[in-house]
C-alpha cells in the first residue's frame, strides 16, 4: 500500500516586495475611500462611562441643518458589549426644531435574534448596530436641531452599551 505524503509549499518574500505590496493596498484603500461619495452629512457619538448609561443621563446633539429641500434619513447608531444582558433596548428620542417645535418618540432597537445572537458588525467585543429613526424627512427650517436620547429601560443603570450616536444622511433617490 502506497501513502501519499502531504505537499508542502514554501514560499520566500524579501523585503522590497512586502513593502511594496502594503505600499499598494494602502492606495486602494486610499482610493476606494475618496472615490466614493459619502451621504453622510452629520455623525456624531458619545462614548459612555464604564460602558454603563444612567437613566437620568441625556445624551444630547446637535445638527446645523441648512438644506431645507433634501431628504433625509435619521440613524441612531448604537455599539453594544458582548455581556450586554438583554436582546433589545428602548430608547427615548426628543428633538427641537429651531423654532422650538417639539418632537418625541419611542424607539425599540432590536439588538439581538430570538436566538441571542447578535444582530450588529461585530469588533472584538463590541456590536455596532445602524437603527433608522427617521426615513426620507426634511428639515423644514434652517438651523440647529436639538436631539435628546434616554435610554428608557427598567433599570436605572443599564449596563453594556459603550456607545450611542446618531447620524444623518441624505436619503438615497428612488428609482
Amino acid at each position: 500500500m502506497q501513502y501519499l505524503k502531504p505537499l508542502t509549499i514554501q514560499t520566500t518574500m524579501n523585503k522590497n516586495s512586502s513593502i511594496f505590496k502594503t505600499i499598494g493596498l494602502m492606495i486602494t484603500l486610499l482610493c476606494a475611500m475618496t472615490g466614493c461619495e459619502s451621504n453622510i452629512v452629520f455623525q456624531d457619538a458619545a462614548t459612555l462611562a464604564e460602558s454603563s448609561w444612567y437613566k437620568k443621563d441625556i445624551v444630547s446633539f446637535e445638527y446645523d441643518a441648512q438644506d431645507t429641500t433634501e431628504l433625509y434619513n435619521v440613524i441612531i447608531d448604537i455599539r453594544n458589549e458582548a455581556d450586554y444582558p438583554y436582546k433589545n433596548f428602548w430608547l427615548f428620542v426628543h428633538s427641537t426644531s429651531p423654532q422650538g417645535i417639539d418632537y418625541s418618540d419611542t424607539l425599540e432597537c432590536v439588538l439581538a435574534d430570538n436566538f441571542g445572537r447578535w444582530i450588529g458588525k461585530s469588533s472584538g467585543s463590541l456590536y455596532a448596530l445602524p437603527v433608522l429613526f427617521l426615513s426620507n424627512t426634511r428639515f423644514p427650517q434652517k438651523g440647529i436641531y436639538h436631539f435628546d436620547l434616554i435610554q428608557g429601560m427598567r433599570s436605572d443603570t443599564l449596563k453594556g452599551i459603550h456607545e450611542i450616536g446618531i447620524r444623518i444622511e441624505k436619503a438615497e433617490a428612488k428609482q
